[in-house]
């Protein structure tokens, strides 16, 4: 799932015999997983052939469990950082959108995954605004990409900036960066793709700085925001929009660039300007090689070696649903085509880039209670995802996917497995007619009728139930389009550099600063980006970080082949052989202890190497027995064990831990840790050092770098 030779798994740093023999590894345990998956989706394949065994669902955990034991933390420095963001795509969305993926392919639909949902590393994000319980796009866009939140529908202003307050935001010190800008000052390429409008919220986040999100041209700033630039005009001709290389999407009309018959829905300027030219002929006069698009076909002929600079708007308004568009006569370029394009353009830039990539009509589907449209967009989403990762090496590239908020969204009733999820699921026993699978809590699709007394809701067997166009029932009425949000936490997936650290529940403005951190730049720039001492167990604790310019690679020198202890390894092999697959033997495995890796770093040059003691003096609290591992020669000899495989991986899958401590996990003993506490710990030499259990625990392994809000 990735292009250039990376994986999810792969930690770097490693020399051509371990990396040769780890990556071997890594293919048997992807064809063992599709292995064990092709058993498990040909059971499924039609509704009249029976369900999975017990067999079949055990071999499946086993996999996972193979997986899950084989995953490594990557301390890389991030390259380039790629934000896939599913506007209104909540948790029940995404289910809905896994089964009805499957189902499209003849299956139950259940047993699928969407292409991010194979990722390493998730989390939980609360998607609350300053002032509101349930957000808005604006707020939360600007929440994740400027790393602050703020009030319910502004953007790229502090929270002291009140919502339509033009004067407030004239003030430049409540102006926020987002982590767009912190790509073009660390002189990365950037670039924004979208299916909607380019001044909607999502994509404006990453250039604007307006008190009102509906500001997106001249026209409707009115008297309110009489003073203060628009959206469409901070793009042309503002920092950080100014700079954006590729721009592609839809929202012609807001640039005074329609071509066609003015949409009153959407901002039309007034003031006689076409932005397009004026972004065109700015680029020009500096000696720049720009392109503007308005055609699909104008985007698949496009020669990259010839552009600098590429904006392509593809519709006057929001690029229209995938489920409108006729495939034979549509000119409008999908997701997939516009995310790849992004990309090329992108890496022509030798010092990386960051891109936005936003399937922003799967909200406007769900706000007019339109399921299949919306499963259709993130559909959509999900091949634009697919098509990026083969472009992409993911040992240098962080990927991050997510939503901004959920909707009102809800899968009830107990229907059957493989029930088409767009089709009934059963039968009220109170009213005495059937309800749909997915269904909302509001919006304009109640279909209810009142005779002054009693309240009849209509027959859901009476309409076109998998037809685009309609609307799923709700509980309480409300106007076309104006379905609301949700307020519940959203999912997020991540892999590449430094994915680990979405980890548990987290604020939406976290997902900014992680990016930052793992690319190195904004908050997170120089000094900022050191990474802990036990991010590597080669180098010297002054060595301890990573600066843009050397990116961190873990070293595994010293690891040493190992025999598995999992009970479970020969029941492990017969699932891989039944599987057809051949598991890894004892030999051509990894290297012992006397052949030194290579690393991307700088060795120690004093007369020791890095040690727990250093790093708890260096980043956390020490302990009396912390000098126990102050050689080189105990360094930690962690491996990771494939189920099957009597030799163990040469990396390490914990690179926080003391010898001691390792050795204590290997005999399965972790127990004595919850048994005598912390505190308890605190006065034993169990264990080579209290930073040792502290980040075994999860507690802070060093002091995060302050935030400067300056």
């Amino acid at each position: 799932m990735s292009g250039g030779g990376g994986n999810f798994f792969n930690g770097g740093g490693i020399d051509a015999h371990a990396g040769s023999c780890y990556k071997t590894h890594i293919k048997m345990l992807i064809r063992f997983s599709l292995g064990v998956a092709v058993v498990v989706h040909l059971a499924a394949m039609t509704h009249s052939q029976t369900f999975e065994s017990s067999q079949q669902w055990w071999n499946l955990a086993r996999t996972e469990l193979a997986a899950a034991l084989n995953v490594r933390d990557n301390w890389n420095v991030a390259k380039n950082v790629i934000l896939f963001l599913g506007d209104g795509m909540g948790i029940t969305a995404s289910t809905a959108a896994r089964i009805y993926k499957g189902q499209k392919k003849g299956m139950h639909g259940e047993e699928g995954y969407l292409e991010w949902e194979r990722f390493p590393n998730n989390a939980l994000i609360k998607t609350y605004n300053v002032d509101r319980q349930v957000p808005d796009s604006a707020a939360t866009a600007t929440a994740f990409l400027c790393g602050v939140k703020v009030n319910y529908e502004t953007i790229g202003l502090d929270p002291m900036v009140p919502f339509n307050d033009c004067e407030a935001s004239k003030d430049a010190s409540t102006h926020l960066t987002s982590v767009l800008q912190w790509a073009q000052d660390a002189k990365k390429a950037t670039g924004i793709v979208t299916s909607t409008r380019m001044t909607h919220a999502t994509p404006a986040a990453t250039y604007s700085h307006v008190a009102n999100r509906r500001w997106e041209c001249n026209r409707d700033v009115g008297m309110e925001g009489h003073g203060c630039p628009d959206i469409a005009e901070q793009l042309v001709h503002h920092n950080p929009g100014k700079n954006i290389k590729v721009i592609l999407g839809g929202g012609r009309q807001p640039f005074g660039a329609t071509l066609g018959i003015p949409d009153e829905f959407t901002c039309n300027r007034t003031d006689n300007r076409d932005l397009t030219r004026e972004w065109l002929k700015s680029k020009q006069d500096a000696g720049l090689r720009a392109r503007y698009l308005t055609s699909a076909t104008e985007l698949r002929g496009l020669d990259h070696s010839k552009v600098d600079y590429l904006m392509g708007l593809f519709a006057d308004s929001h690029i229209p649903f995938v489920e409108d568009q006729v495939a034979a006569s549509s000119n409008s370029p999908s997701l997939s085509e516009m995310a790849t394009a992004a990309v090329k353009q992108l890496q022509k830039d030798d010092n990386g880039f960051f891109l936005l990539v936003e399937g922003g009509r799967i909200d406007h589907a769900y706000h007019n209670n339109l399921p299949k449209k919306a499963l259709e967009e993130t559909l959509a989403f999900d091949e634009a995802i697919a098509a990026v990762l083969k472009q992409v090496d993911l040992d240098e590239t962080l990927v991050v996917v997510t939503a901004d908020h959920s909707h009102v969204l809800t899968m009830n009733g107990y229907p059957n497995r493989g029930n088409d999820i767009l089709g009934l699921a059963d039968v009220s026993d109170v009213d005495g007619l059937p309800y749909t699978t997915l269904m909302f809590t509001n919006g304009p699709g109640f279909n209810i009728t009142s005779n002054g007394s009693n309240v009849t809701r209509a027959d859901p067997r009476e309409y076109p139930l998998q037809n685009g166009e309609h609307m799923s029932q709700t509980a309480v009425p409300l106007k076309p389009f104006q379905e609301t949000h949700g307020g519940e936490d959203v999912a997020l997936y991540s892999a590449g550099p430094m994915s680990h650290l979405f980890h548990r529940l987290h604020e939406q403005h976290y997902i900014a600063h992680v990016m930052a951190y793992a690319a190195c730049i904004g908050p997170s720039a120089g000094e900022s980006c050191r990474r802990p001492s036990f991010a590597s167990n080669s180098i010297d604790d002054d060595d301890a970080f990573s600066l843009p310019h050397s990116p961190l690679r873990k070293a595994t020198s010293g690891f040493q082949n190992v025999k598995s202890t999992v009970d479970s390894a020969a029941e492990a092999a017969k699932v891989a052989s039944s599987a057809g697959i051949k598991m890894p033997s004892s030999s051509g495995t990894a290297s012992s202890s006397s052949n030194s890796i290579k690393t991307g770093v700088k060795s120690p040059t004093r007369g020791q190497s890095s040690s727990s003691s250093s790093s708890s003096s260096r980043f956390g609290p020490s302990s009396s027995s912390s000098s126990a591992s102050s050689s080189s020669s105990s360094r930690p000899q962690n491996v990771l064990i494939f189920p099957g495989a009597s030799t163990g991986f040469t990396s390490p899958k914990f690179p926080t831990l003391s010898p001691t401590l390792q050795s204590l996990l290997d005999q399965s003993q972790q127990n004595l840790i919850n048994a005598l506490g912390l505190e308890r710990i605190k006065q034993t030499k169990t264990f080579s050092s209290l930073q040792d259990v502290t980040n075994l625990l999860g507690r802070p392994a060093f002091d995060a770098p302050a935030h400067d809000m300056e």
